[in-house]
C-alpha cells in the first residue's frame, strides 16, 4: 500500500493573519476611545447638571465673598484706591456672602450701602461717606439696578410724574393707583385749571425709577376727578410708547425750599503754587427758591435777571434740614412765562460735609 503525502489545511495563509490582525487591534482601540468618550460626556453632564442644580448655585450664591471677587469686581467698575478699600470693608464688616451675586440686586446692595453710612456717620468719617458714594455710582453704573419698564401697567404706586406745561415750569403729579385700566395721578395746587390738558388730549410725563433710570411715557388724558379726599385727580390710560432717557450724571432731589443768594467778588493772592483764589460774598442778600439739587449744583427760583457766567453764593438748606453753604457758576438762566427766573449753578467750591450731606438727602440714606 502506497503512503500517501499528508497536507494539513489551513484556514489562510500567515500573510492574511498578520493582515487582519491590526485592523482587530484599530477595532479594539476605536471602541476603548468611544467608551472612553461617553464617559467622558456622561461625567461632564453629571457636573453641568450638579452646578446647574438650586442646591449648587444657593451654596455658591453664600459662599463667603473672597479676595478674588473683590479685585474682579474693582477692575470691572474702575475702582479707585480708596473706593477698593471701602468696598473691602463693607464686605468684611457686614460679612456679606458672594458679592457677585449681591451687585445684582439692587435692593439688598442699597441696604448694606445705606448700614455703611450709618457706621460712617456715627464715627463721622466723612472720607469714608465720600468714597463709599463714588464706589456706589460706579457699581450701579456697571450693574443694571432694575429691568426696562416696556408698559405703564409696571410702574410702581407713588413714582413722582414730571409735567412741564410751559418753559420753565414743571410740575409733580404723584401715581395714587394704578389698575388694569388706567392709572390715577395726583393734581398738585401749583397746576392750575388752565394749564391742564383737555380731556383725550396727548401728553408726555417724565418719571424715573427707584435707580434713578429716567423714562419719557406719551399717554392720553381719559377725564379729571375727585378723590376720595377731595383731590384734585388726572385719570390716564395705559400706554406702551415708554423710553429710557439718559441717566443725570449726578442724582437730583427736589427741594423748593427758601434760600438766600449773595453776589460774588473773585479774590486771587499769591501766584504759582502758592496762589489762593477766595471768593467773597457780598453783605446784600436777596430772596430765592432752591428748586432742586444734587452734589454738582442746583436750580435757583430767583426774581433777578441774573446773567449766566457770573459767581454766586448760596446759603440754605440742601439737605432740606440744615443750612449749607455753597459757592457756583451760573451756567445758564432760563426766563419763565410769568417773568420768574430760573438760574442754572455749577458747584465750584462746597465742603465735602455738604455733598456728602446732598448725597445722603438724594439716596435717602439719612432717613
Amino acid at each position: 500500500m502506497m503512503n500517501l503525502p499528508v497536507f494539513l489545511l489551513q484556514s489562510g495563509s500567515t500573510i492574511q493573519a498578520r493582515a487582519e490582525l491590526p485592523v482587530f487591534k484599530v477595532i479594539l482601540i476605536v471602541g476603548g476611545i468611544f467608551v472612553v468618550i461617553t464617559f467622558a460626556y456622561i461625567i461632564s453632564k453629571l457636573i453641568s447638571n450638579y452646578h446647574n442644580s438650586p442646591a449648587y448655585l444657593e451654596k455658591k450664591k453664600n459662599r463667603p465673598t473672597s479676595q478674588k471677587d473683590l479685585a474682579e469686581l474693582s477692575a470691572k467698575c474702575s475702582l479707585a484706591k480708596e473706593e477698593k478699600e471701602v468696598f473691602a470693608q463693607i464686605c468684611r464688616t457686614h460679612k456679606t456672602p458672594n458679592i457677585k451675586y449681591i451687585v445684582n440686586d439692587y435692593y439688598t446692595l442699597r441696604d448694606i450701602l445705606k448700614e455703611q453710612f450709618k457706621l460712617f456717620d456715627q464715627s463721622g468719617d466723612e472720607n469714608g461717606k465720600k468714597n463709599l458714594f463714588a464706589m456706589q455710582k460706579k457699581l450701579f453704573k456697571v450693574f443694571r439696578q432694575e429691568d426696562l419698564v416696556k408698559n405703564s401697567k409696571n410702574i410702581s404706586l407713588n413714582t413722582v410724574f414730571t409735567f412741564t406745561v410751559a418753559k420753565g415750569f414743571h410740575h409733580k403729579l404723584q401715581l395714587n393707583e394704578n389698575t388694569s385700566e388706567a392709572m390715577i395721578l395726583k393734581i398738585p395746587p401749583t397746576l392750575k385749571q388752565d394749564d391742564l390738558p383737555k380731556p383725550l388730549e396727548k401728553v408726555n410725563f417724565i418719571f424715573e425709577l427707584a435707580d434713578g433710570t429716567p423714562y419719557n411715557l406719551e399717554t392720553r388724558i381719559v377725564r379729571y376727578q375727585l378723590g376720595k379726599e377731595g383731590d384734585n385727580q388726572m385719570v390716564i390710560v395705559h400706554s406702551d410708547k415708554i423710553a429710557p432717557l439718559q441717566k443725570r450724571e449726578q442724582e437730583r432731589a427736589e427741594l423748593n425750599l427758601p434760600c438766600k443768594f449773595h453776589s460774588v467778588k473773585v479774590s486771587v493772592e499769591g501766584s504759582g503754587k502758592s496762589e489762593k483764589i477766595r471768593y467773597i460774598p457780598s453783605e446784600k442778600s436777596y430772596e430765592g427758591v432752591l428748586e432742586d439739587i444734587s452734589t454738582g449744583g442746583c436750580r435757583l427760583i430767583a426774581t433777578l435777571p441774573i446773567k449766566a457766567e457770573q459767581h454766586i453764593y448760596i446759603n440754605g438748606p440742601f439737605n432740606a434740614k440744615q443750612n449749607d453753604v455753597a459757592v457756583g457758576t451760573i451756567v445758564r438762566t432760563t426766563k419763565r412765562s410769568d417773568g420768574i427766573f430760573i438760574l442754572h449753578i455749577k458747584f465750584i467750591k462746597i465742603d465735602v460735609k455738604v455733598t456728602n450731606r446732598i448725597q445722603a438727602m438724594v439716596c435717602k440714606y439719612d432717613e
